[in-house]
């Protein structure tokens, strides 16, 4: 069974325009990806800035009750 070359013309023109469409959805999506990925990295760094910081507090003084209420 032959294709007639309009067919197959058409049909090549289909396919890369999904091509290119798929293309575009990749670099779309990569583009996400890094931004997700340099949001991640930023919390994780304020995260670890946190940790340091109430490491470097001193301890709360722990209340006693007042005797007299008792």
């Amino acid at each position: 069974m032959t294709i007639p070359s309009e067919k197959r013309t058409a049909l090549a023109k289909l396919r890369a325009a999904e091509r290119e469409a798929q293309a575009a959805e990749v670099a779309r999506l990569s583009g996400r990806v890094r931004e997700l990925e340099e949001a991640n990295t930023a919390l994780g760094k304020a995260i670890g800035l946190l940790h340091a910081m109430s490491e470097e507090e001193p301890a709360a003084t722990p209340t006693t009750p007042d005797p007299s209420s008792s």
